[in-house]
């Protein structure tokens, strides 16, 4: 049997953010949220993963933005064999200045969690590759509903106050689109870059993508 492959998605995501994705790794398993704690951190709620994940053999992960940032938290507790950030940041100082300057602003803490399921549906409207397939519209609407409310602004409050001030493993392999309105890709080191790729292109330009994650899994250990 092949290496398993754990996939955590972003925020406002369910399993169908990885529908290419799921069908193109061999032997790939989808991890769902765990339920948080109102006090948890990002530090601590990366912890309730461990129990999903089958440690005793072999296994990648994969993290997709918000999830990466998870990942990066969770390989502190295990080992992974490989690991595959893709639209996501490695620390913080990878972070857009507006969101790090949200830890002392705290103005994300206005909007809660039905609201920003509210600027998913507002703002899909002025995203030109969303407008161009309508039905990614409707999945990104649907993938924020499925998700608690809380859940979305612990989120939120989470990823703006995260540490994440080093690079834990140096073997770190990122895939990011060099135009992703997120995570601005300047602001990314050591990335494989996906032209003209958004934050979204796990889904838009899935194609290219799964072909850089296969090179990825299934290449030769490239760690230090």
């Amino acid at each position: 049997m092949s290496t398993k492959t754990y996939f955590i998605g972003g925020i406002a995501s369910d399993e169908r953010l990885f529908r290419y994705q799921m069908t193109a790794i061999e032997n790939a398993v989808y991890l769902p949220f765990p339920k948080h704690d109102k006090h948890d951190t990002m530090e601590t709620y990366v912890k309730k993963f461990i129990p999903l994940i089958d440690t005793s053999q072999a296994f990648n992960i994969v993290g997709n933005s918000m999830g990466g940032i998870m990942t990066m938290e969770l390989i502190k507790h295990i080992q992974a064999e490989k690991v595959v950030l893709i639209s996501s940041v490695k620390c913080r100082k990878e972070m857009p200045f507006i969101l790090k300057q949200l830890k002392y602003t705290n103005l994300h803490k206005v909007l809660p969690g039905r609201g920003f399921i509210g600027s998913i549906q507002f703002g899909s409207l002025f995203k030109r590759e969303v407008l161009k397939q309508p039905a990614m519209r409707k999945l990104a609407i649907s993938m924020a509903k499925n998700n608690d409310t809380s859940f979305l602004y612990w989120c939120v409050n989470a990823i703006v106050k995260w540490q994440g001030n080093e690079d834990y493993r140096k073997d770190i392999l990122h895939i990011h689109g060099t135009k992703d309105e997120m995570f601005p890709y300047r602001n990314i080191q050591n990335a494989i870059p996906v032209q003209g790729g958004s934050h979204a292109m796990l889904l838009i330009q899935h194609k290219e993508v799964n072909e850089l994650l296969k090179a990825c899994l299934y290449s030769e250990n490239t760690s230090e």
